[in-house]
Parts: structure tokens; C-alpha cells; sequence
């Protein structure tokens, strides 16, 4: 049982740590866009980043030259009055294509029956030319199945057109083949494909590592799985893949109709090429959304052949250059990031601690995220980007949340020890430099050189026994208000009230780093203890003419290492300095007070300082030696000396 307990005491406190709030930020943020993740919250957001990276890849110079895509548009139908083409022009438009000696040809149009006239001379052809490849729709649970032209009925020269949609209409994955449990399809671009690298041996073979995937040449053709890229829990039917739409939007020669029709064509435009004949034409509607259709002026989509046309091209890429398609990080690995980015989000706020320097090194760590994602884009890697930049910017924003709740609690806190205690450009600097002694939300005490000064009032007790309760309290405040005033104005901190003495401390609680500065607290508590007087002399005359005794004050100071730091409970704290050198300096208030040779009975204020204070203070002031003294409390002997006053710089 106390086992358990110290166990939980010891988490409690360090979960109250910034470094354990920290980490709960960072547990926190990957917990919450992991889980928007696995629900599948992220993948529009991740679909239209891979959007944007296939838009802005650099594509400018590359052409598919092995590829060519005839279009029939709008104009190409009027000129032939009439939709669907017959028998007798398509038969015209495959003899003009073969006469051009293309690799292959395939219709991206469905021609599941005779359209008269010539269906005979168009049967024939299909018979007889082995290039000639057709499309049919495979179909599915909201799609009726339809069938290739009669004349390619069992042959190998048919291929499906489906496409796989996307959640807001977009196609970016190709297929190769499809299996409803009794049928198995093969898409047009894999007919094509395959026919074209048949005539340079090089065959579909298993792939490597795992004989189950398919392999062309050297590059094997993994299926995109479900959680794959940018993709969760999709729906992973047949086998498929990620088109990379290589090139832009039509990196293909690209011919009209009518070109063919009319023997327009250039000299060996088509020669050796596969090519793809489709329809463009608004009026009949074979347009699909790609990642080039985002702009409102391409919404009406991209042809149907030339998403084709891309799968072919890939696919030959594969086969021939050794192109692989692009690769995924897995499910496991991308988790196991997206937790490190957010712990490296967590300590950049926890290490800068300023909220400006935060946001702009947030955002730097941002951009270079996006920077590295995208340049694993170009180098064929698929890092989704979305899910990682979320957790940061979530990590972020709670880190703002907590250094801001943190900034306003530690401010409270030093406000509370301070407010009443040190100047507001102290303690705007104590502010700026809270880092230096604020440990775990708490002051830590420092070890440090600063210099002590003790006053406390001689002849007090005539004036209390003059003035009833209420005005010696008032009189006590105003004489205190003047004198922490003083000490405030001198860059001290008042440390103590005493009844009728004051403690103040220069040098604390920001630590001095060189010994010009600690030789400036010295000479500022001179001042201080100088410029006291003076006050005094001024409230003596007020209080004479209001029938009270004179007052005089006696002042003691010493410099050396002290400990600064927070004594009391946690429900009431002050800041204190703590050390011999205290001691010395109280002593040396009290010390002579009624021996005439160490203060003048007429003296207003009697100073009187250590030989460590004389020696930093230098010659800007006025001091006489008093002698080594044996002061009360202290073994050693302490060389003292008196302030005069100060020295008037030359002219």
C-alpha cells in the first residue's frame, strides 16, 4: 500500500511537470487525429493533398510517346450526322488507323450491338486484325453488365472500362483485373498493355517477394490495399493501383476523328504506338473528374479514353523502364510518426517557452514537413502528409493553451511574491528572465552575491507613546512608503518590515553575471541609504512642526554571497535572502548606536558599510574607517567603514 501510494504521489507530481504535461499534449493530440484517421475523417483532406502534389509536380517536356489517343468531339458528330457511329464508319476509322501501323488499337466505345450499315465488313475486320482490342462493361451490384462487340465474343481482345470513383466523384486508381466469383475481366489498359510488351518478351510473371502479386519486367505490381496512401478502410475489390497520371493532364499526341477519317495524319504519327479512341464530345458525356479537375473552369471532367490512356502508359513505363508505381508508408510506421512529430511539436513549445518564437518555429517545422512529403512525392513515395501536420498543429494549439495558462500562473505567482516589493522595471525584467530562476512553476533558490541593507529608526519609542494606535500606524506607513519608495526607485527589493526597521536587498532576484554589475548593486544600496537620509531630514521638519520628537535612522551594509529564494508555506511565501552576510549587515545597524564615536548624536543618518561594500563602492563616495570590529554574533573580525556621502563628479 505505500508502495502504491509513493508510486502515485510521484506520478501526480510529475504529470503536474511541463515535461509530463507535455507528453499527456502529445498522447492527447496523436490519440485524437489517429482516431479521426481510422474513421476515415482525413482521407478527403488526404486525397486532395495527393491532388495537389500531382498538379505542381514538374511535368513540362515529357511526352508518352508510345501512347496516342484519337477523340471523337462534338464537331467530329455533326460533320457525320449521326451518334452512334455505324458499322461502316467505325470499320473506315479501324482500316485508316491500321493503315498508320499502330502497336494496337483499342475502342474505348461500347459496341455490344450492330449499328447498320456495314456490320458485316466491320465483323470481318475485328476478325481478322489481331490488334484491335474493344471495351466492355464489367458491371457490378448498380451497373448492368454490358458485352464487347459479337465478333470478339471469347477472344482475348476485350477489355472492361470500369473505373473506380472516388468519394466526390474523382478516379485515381486504375484496375487490372476484376473477379465477381465466375467471371474474371481484364481492363482495356492491361489488353493493351500486355499485347505491347508481348512483342518485345516481356510476359506478366509472378511477382517478387510474393508470387501472388503480378510482375512486368523487373517492377512487380503490388495491389493497393485498403489503408494504403491516402486511402482508409476503401474498397480494395479487384486488383488495383494508384495512377500517377505522368506527364499532366495530356502528356499524349492527341488526333481528332476527322483526322483519321480524312487521312489527315502525320507521317508515322501512330507508327508503333498504342492507341486509344474515345469520346470528348459534351454530348455524350464520357467524362470523369482526375486531380487536374479541382478548378471550377475543369469541372466538366477529363474523357473517360484518356484515363485509359495514363493506366496504358504506366503500365508500359512499368514494363519496359523499370518505372515502379508508387510506394506507401504503412499503417504502423505512419502511427509510430505521427507520435514522434507530435512529441517534437510538444518539446519545440516546451524548450522556446515565447509564443511568438513558438509559432514561427512551428511553422517552420510545418513547411518542413510539407517540403520533405512532397520531395518524397517526386521521389516515389507516398508519406500522408495531412495526418502528421494535424497532429503538430494540434499539438500546437494545446501547447499555446497550457504555456499560456502557465505563463498567466507563473506571472500570478511572481506577481504575489513581488508586486509590493520591486520597482515595475524590475519587475517587467524579472519577467522577461523568469526562466533563469523559475524551476517546476516554483523560485529556486540561487546562490548569488548581493548587497544587504538594514535601517531601522532611533528614538522611536517618544514618537509611539505621543500618538495613539491609529496615527502611529499611520505614521509608521508613511515613513515606510518613502523609504521602500527609495529602495524601489534604487532597483532594490524591500525583503522585510520589521516594525519600525527595513530590510532590502540589491542584486536578487536576478543573479548578476559580471562584477561591474554586483559593483553597481553596491553603490546603488549607498545611494539608496544616502538618499533615505535626505528623506528623512525633510519628514523631520513636517514632524517638528507638528509637535514630534526628532528621528534619526541608522543604516547597515554589507555585500557577499547570500541564498535568495521563497521561505514559508505554500498557502504564504515570501521571497527572503538568507547567509552570514545578513547577519553582518544587521549587525552593523545596530552596532555603535549609542557610542558617540561611531554616531554623531546630531546625525540624521549614520551609515555604515563592510569592507567588501567599501572595496566595490570604489572612491565615488565619502568614507571614513571606524576600525576592525568584533560585531555581536561574529567570530571574525570585520573592518567597517562610514559613508559620508557622495562624491560630487569634476567639472
Amino acid at each position: 500500500m505505500a508502495i502504491a501510494t509513493a508510486f502515485f504521489r510521484l506520478l501526480g507530481k510529475w504529470l503536474a511537470h511541463p515535461a509530463g504535461v507535455g507528453l499527456g499534449i502529445g498522447l492527447v493530440a496523436f490519440v485524437a487525429v489517429a482516431g479521426l484517421r481510422l474513421l476515415g475523417g482525413l482521407q478527403p483532406l488526404e486525397l486532395a493533398a495527393y491532388d495537389l502534389y500531382l498538379n505542381t509536380r514538374p511535368a513540362a517536356g515529357w511526352h508518352e510517346d508510345r501512347v496516342a489517343v484519337v477523340l471523337i468531339n462534338d464537331d467530329d458528330i455533326r460533320q457525320l450526322g449521326q451518334w452512334p457511329l455505324t458499322d461502316d464508319t467505325l470499320s473506315r476509322v479501324v482500316e485508316n488507323l491500321l493503315q498508320a501501323g499502330p502497336a494496337a488499337v483499342g475502342f474505348d466505345l461500347y459496341r455490344d450491338l450492330p449499328v447498320a450499315p456495314g456490320t458485316a465488313r466491320f465483323e470481318s475486320l475485328l476478325g481478322v486484325h489481331q490488334q484491335v482490342y474493344f471495351v466492355m462493361k464489367f458491371g457490378g451490384q448498380n451497373a448492368a453488365r454490358v458485352a464487347a462487340p459479337p465478333a470478339l465474343g471469347g477472344t482475348e481482345r476485350v477489355g472492361f472500362a470500369d473505373l473506380i470513383v472516388d468519394p466526390g466523384g474523382f478516379v485515381r486508381r486504375g484496375l487490372l483485373f476484376l473477379d465477381d466469383g465466375q467471371t474474371v475481366g481484364y481492363s482495356l489498359a492491361w489488353r493493351l498493355a500486355t499485347h505491347y510488351l508481348a512483342a518485345r518478351s516481356i510476359a506478366p510473371a509472378p511477382g517478387e517477394p510474393n508470387p501472388d502479386h503480378v510482375r512486368l519486367g523487373l517492377v512487380t505490381l503490388r495491389p493497393l490495399e485498403a489503408n494504403d496512401g491516402p486511402y482508409v478502410r476503401s474498397d480494395a475489390a479487384g486488383y488495383q493501383f494508384l495512377i500517377d497520371y505522368k506527364g499532366g493532364a495530356n502528356p499524349f499526341a492527341t488526333y481528332s476523328l476527322s483526322d483519321v477519317l480524312d487521312k489527315r495524319l502525320p507521317p508515322n504519327a501512330l507508327r508503333g504506338r498504342v492507341v486509344l479512341v474515345g469520346v470528348s464530345a459534351d454530348s455524350v458525356k464520357d467524362f470523369f473528374l482526375t486531380p487536374f479537375n479541382h478548378r471550377q473552369s475543369d469541372s466538366a471532367g477529363t474523357p473517360g479514353v484518356m484515363v485509359h490512356a495514363h493506366a496504358v502508359s504506366q503500365l508500359l513505363r512499368a514494363g519496359i523502364d523499370g518505372e515502379r508505381p508508387m510506394a506507401f508508408v504503412t499503417p504502423d510506421w505512419l502511427y509510430l510518426g505521427m507520435f514522434v512529430w507530435s512529441l517534437i511539436a510538444v518539446a519545440t513549445a516546451l524548450w522556446v517557452r515565447v509564443l511568438g518564437v513558438f509559432a514561427v518555429l512551428a511553422g517552420v517545422e510545418t513547411a518542413a514537413l510539407l517540403g520533405g512529403s512532397y520531395a518524397a512525392f517526386l521521389a516515389g513515395w507516398w508519406v500522408p502528409v495531412v495526418p502528421l501536420a494535424l497532429v503538430g498543429i494540434v499539438c500546437a494549439g494545446l501547447s499555446i493553451a497550457y504555456l499560456s495558462s502557465l505563463e498567466r500562473k507563473e506571472r500570478r505567482y511572481l506577481m504575489d511574491i513581488f508586486s509590493k516589493q520591486v520597482s515595475p522595471d524590475v519587475a517587467a525584467e524579472m519577467w522577461r528572465s523568469r526562466d533563469e530562476f523559475i524551476k517546476g512553476g516554483r523560485l529556486e533558490p540561487r546562490l548569488l552575491t548581493a548587497t544587504i541593507l538594514f535601517t531601522d529608526l532611533h528614538n522611536f519609542t517618544p514618537v509611539a507613546e505621543r500618538l495613539t494606535p491609529t496615527e502611529l500606524m499611520d505614521w509608521l506607513n508613511l515613513y515606510m512608503d518613502r523609504m521602500a519608495g527609495l529602495v524601489m526607485q534604487h532597483g532594490g527589493v524591500v525583503d522585510d518590515y520589521y516594525g519600525d526597521a527595513i530590510k532590502a536587498d540589491f542584486g536578487v532576484p536576478i543573479a548578476r553575471t559580471n562584477e561591474q554589475a554586483m559593483d553597481e548593486d553596491a553603490r546603488q544600496a549607498v545611494r539608496c541609504a544616502l538618499a533615505m537620509g535626505v528623506a528623512l531630514e525633510t519628514m523631520n521638519r513636517d514632524w517638528e512642526a507638528a509637535g514630534l520628537p526628532h528621528i534619526s535612522m541608522r543604516v547597515g551594509i554589507a555585500t557577499g554571497e547570500v541564498v535568495a529564494g521563497c521561505l514559508g508555506s505554500t498557502k504564504r511565501m515570501k521571497f527572503t535572502t538568507l547567509g552570514d552576510i545578513v547577519n553582518t549587515a544587521a549587525r552593523l545597524e545596530t552596532y555603535g548606536k549609542d557610542d558617540p564615536k561611531v554616531t554623531a548624536p546630531d546625525s540624521i543618518s549614520r551609515v555604515l558599510i563592510s569592507e567588501e561594500t567599501a572595496r566595490r563602492i570604489g572612491s565615488n563616495f565619502v568614507t571614513e574607517a571606524v576600525g576592525a570590529l568584533k560585531l555581536k554574533g561574529k567570530e571574525t573580525v570585520v573592518t567597517v567603514y562610514r559613508v559620508e556621502g557622495e562624491q560630487m563628479p569634476a567639472r
